[in-house]
């Protein structure tokens, strides 16, 4: 993985100028544990997007996850007058020292399972319709990529554990990180998701398991492994 990852920045570097590259695993049986960003002054950006700016993000992926879009900048979503005013904007990357953001999403199955998220500095530069055209045009090789080295075998095992019990993909996505032991807190910020909407998922859920607690959802579960 750490290759292939590599290989990724450095074919964004080539393709286009960036400040800055995040990639990370989206889909929750990478349990929360694949972020990798390009420079070190990221790594505290990350902490406070998951802490508190991801549900502010017009471009979180789970606002995507029912669109064909697989490229998108600020710009693509409004106006540089109106991203200079939103909360994501002023509240995290100005503060930060970057003003632009483009994230490439790659998918198996229909579903987004990773994300690559570029930034830059300057705050005249933006991502251009041609910068975006480009990624259009390399996402397909990248996320074929990632599937072949890292993503099919957790997409089969997955599958076989939604036939099972009859899980929607949803349900799906919060069983394979309620198993991991993460909090309430942390599956929620990851998803996206409000915790009504998880309470009524992990409800459906214990229904279709056929257990009543999440102790009794992880002793079943548990022992399933995502290779």
């Amino acid at each position: 993985m750490d290759d292939f990852k590599r290989a990724l920045f450095a074919l964004i570097h080539r393709l286009m100028p960036v400040d800055g590259i995040r990639f990370f695993i989206y889909v929750p049986w990478a349990q929360l544990q694949q972020d990798s960003a390009s420079h070190a002054h990221l790594d505290t950006m990350l902490r406070q997007y998951a802490e508190t700016y991801w549900a502010l993000d017009p471009m979180h992926p789970s606002r995507f996850e029912d669109q064909d879009t697989v490229v998108v900048s600020n710009s693509m979503l409004m106006s540089d007058a109106d991203w200079r005013q939103s909360e994501i904007f002023t509240g995290f990357y100005q503060p930060n020292g970057h003003f632009h953001n483009c994230d490439v999403f790659l998918k198996q199955q229909g579903r987004i399972v990773a994300v690559l998220s570029l930034v830059r500095r300057d705050p005249v530069q933006p991502f251009t319709e041609a910068e975006v055209d480009r990624l259009n045009q390399a996402q397909p090789f990248v996320e074929y990529s990632l599937g072949a080295i890292h993503v099919s075998s957790r997409v089969i095992s997955r599958a076989s554990l939604s036939e099972l019990f009859h899980l929607t993909p949803r349900e799906m996505d919060v069983v394979e990180i309620a198993v991991t032991g993460v909090s309430n807190k942390a599956l929620c910020r990851h998803l996206g998701i409000s915790l009504p909407t998880l309470r009524s998922h992990v409800q459906s859920i214990y229904a279709k398991v056929g257990v009543r607690s999440s102790s009794e959802l992880i002793a079943r579960l548990a022992p399933i492994q995502f290779n």
